[in-house]
């Protein structure tokens, strides 16, 4: 399951290289153990783990918040230059002493070799600047601290509002103000004088980001500041606005509303082969999106005016921070001088490199052809709460509208924002889910509706959504209602598991790598030994309290529980190496539907984690053909399914 969680107080933040100096920091204290540390050349790219190093579990009480499960020792990194060929510098080195329940962490300097220990604490580190390291650490509470790696002096934030609420980019050129996000405002906090003041009483707009909204009540974010740190540039939700960080005068929409009235995200472009953070200069060029017609391109911004469209169309070059595009699908562009290379893509257009020198003329480099042929149509239906949602109907290239084709309903969240994705054919797509080219080629239709999720009670939504999609496919004269079947994965596969336990409407399912009771899931350990119980209260499944909270509602989203309810032809696959989704719990469920004598299959890999790859990838595409094949086209049954 891709549990996709944004932590504002993790992100990056803007250039600091004086922030220690204009402190006047000088906390030099006795020099700690270091025996313990690596031996690291000063040119070492990363330090990993050695191959002999154990998962350990430690052992701990019921105060502490988390579980530690680590490696022996391991490091995090980050690169300060935007080439990929730069040495990571520095990096942050952390051993698990068998004694402890907190790991030894110290920030290593990998240009002197110069090492910092930070004590028992994690640490995680966010960006360089010049001589200055900006961590996240963690004891008992977490606190945003300084450290210049000369010297090893440090400097420490640990106002709670400031460190939860920081900001992408919130941290001025000077180093002298930290602009965060609480209480649904964006405020400035004055790190000499200790301060802190709202700053946007003047933005009546929707802060929030769209995407996830249902998950997040999080800010779109800052896009940067100017180079003197006097003005910071804030997203709502569609539009940009210039900020004065000290609140002396008011914000400005410089947008202008263009984008909440046109549906259009505006989003500062950034540049493939350019650094991050850069200060906010005009001209702008403003990446866009249309959420209603998935149009994608770029508008012009200049001071003063309204946003000058350069190019929108039905292709994908770069839809900016959206989590719902295939992975690798987006291209942020290449600028050198005034020359610029952009990838375009669509649903029946290959990736193809382009040349332009204003994103209004564009001089094709590349001339890649498409491996398939099918249709991508933006459609939409109502959900049976009656509430209107956007979906793509996936068609063969050689549709014939007075046939009936089956269909199979394809879920994750939101999938439509891909419409001008190009889907590459391969036998199986994220090691879990069908690849909707090879299906649409073996005459099928595919479905993938948005679902929009209640907190608290999200299998209740994904029913209202695909019985709803599953209504207006019924209605198609080209659709054969009777072979309507359903596949997803992790957790698609968890809102399949709920459908085929409280619904009989579709003739087969498959899910892959997802669970099916929600009270053990809630207590289990996922992804080296994390508590999963982060993910129900405040991550993707959405439920915002716990079992003992609102035992009812986890009951009623626990598909094991309505097993006995189960007719529909379930094809089950989970690899016994998941770290997401625990395959005890869906062969909890496989075992309860065999003792209820309901038509249930499992695969079991071995191999893989949340999915498969190689020659098992091919045995479980192979088998999830065969039974779609039998189910919605009739196909004879043989080997393991006859079985």
């Amino acid at each position: 399951m891709k549990y996709k969680r944004s932590t504002p107080a993790t992100n990056t933040y803007a250039n600091m290289n004086s922030l220690l100096l204009l402190l006047g920091l000088s906390l030099q204290g006795t020099a700690p153990d270091t025996t313990w540390l690596p031996t690291l050349r000063h040119d070492t790219l990363l330090a990993r783990a050695t191959p002999t190093d154990k998962e350990i579990i430690v052992a701990t009480n019921w105060q502490n918040k988390r579980i530690i499960s680590a490696v022996k020792h391991y490091a995090y990194y980050m690169e300060t230059s935007p080439q990929k060929s730069a040495t990571p510098n520095p990096i942050i080195w952390t051993e698990q002493p068998a004694t402890s329940t907190r790991p030894k962490t110290a920030l290593i300097d990998l240009k002197t070799g110069r090492t910092i220990p930070m004590g028992d604490t994690r640490s995680l580190l966010i960006r360089t600047y010049g001589d200055t390291v900006l961590m996240l650490t963690q004891t008992d509470k977490r606190v945003l601290e300084f450290t210049q790696l000369s010297t090893g002096d440090k400097y420490q934030i640990a106002d709670d509002k400031v460190v939860t609420g920081a900001m992408s980019n919130g941290l001025s050129p000077n180093g002298q103000l930290i602009v965060y996000y609480d209480n649904a405002a964006y405020h400035c906090y004055h790190i000499s004088l200790k301060q802190t003041k709202p700053i946007s009483p003047d933005i009546k707009t929707d802060l929030h980001y769209l995407y996830r909204n249902d998950l997040f009540a999080s800010p779109r974010g800052i896009a940067g500041w100017n180079k003197a740190g006097t003005k910071v540039y804030i997203y709502d939700a569609f539009d940009l606005w210039e900020v004065d960080p000290l609140g002396t005068t008011p914000a400005q929409n410089l947008t202008r509303g263009f984008g909440a009235r046109h549906h259009i995200l505006l989003t500062v472009q950034e540049f493939n082969n350019q650094p991050k953070n850069k200060p906010i200069e005009f001209p702008l060029i403003l990446n866009a999106f249309n959420i209603d017609t998935k149009e994608n391109g770029w508008y012009k911004l200049t001071r003063g005016k309204a946003p000058e469209l350069l190019t929108m169309g039905n292709y994908q070059y770069d839809i900016m921070n959206n989590p719902y595009v295939p992975d690798q699908s987006n291209f942020p562009p290449i600028k050198r001088n005034d020359s610029i290379i952009v990838r375009r893509q669509s649903a029946t257009e290959a990736p193809n490199l382009f040349y332009t020198k204003d994103f209004k003329h564009f001089t094709q480099l590349t001339f890649n052809q498409p491996d398939h042929k099918y249709t991508a149509q933006l459609t939409t239906y109502n959900t049976l709460d009656s509430q209107q949602r956007q979906a793509i109907l996936y068609k063969p290239a050689n549709f014939d509208s007075t046939k009936k084709y089956p269909v199979i309903v394809h879920l994750y969240e939101r999938k439509s924002d891909a419409l001008n994705s190009y889907l590459k054919t391969e036998p199986l797509t994220s090691g879990c889910n069908i690849n909707i080219p090879t299906y649409t080629q073996n005459g099928y239709l595919v479905f993938t509706p948005d679902i929009y999720y209640t907190p608290g009670d999200p299998m209740q939504s994904a029913y209202d959504a695909v019985l709803g999609a599953a209504e207006y496919l019924e209605k198609l004269h080209f659709v054969d209602p009777k072979r309507i079947g359903l596949q997803g994965c992790s957790w698609g596969a968890i809102q399949i598991n709920y459908l085929v336990t409280h619904s009989n409407k579709f003739a087969a399912a498959v899910s892959a790598s997802g669970i099916a009771d929600w009270m053990t899931a809630y207590n289990s350990l996922v992804n080296n030994g994390r508590p999963n119980a982060e993910n129900f209260e405040n991550g993707q499944f959405r439920m915002k309290a716990t079992p003992w909270d609102i035992p009812e509602q986890y009951l009623k989203n626990s598909p094991i529980y309505a097993a006995d309810k189960m007719n529909t032809p379930l094809l089950l696959m989970h690899t016994t190496n998941d770290g997401a989704c625990p395959f005890s719990n869906i062969l909890s469920f496989f075992l309860a539907l065999r003792r209820l004598h309901k038509p249930a299959w499992l695969l079991q890999y071995s191999d893989g984690n949340h999915g498969v790859t190689g020659a098992s990838a091919m045995d479980f595409s192979e088998r999830m053909q065969a039974f779609f094949d039998h189910y919605l086209k009739n196909a004879t049954a043989t080997g393991w399914l006859s079985d």
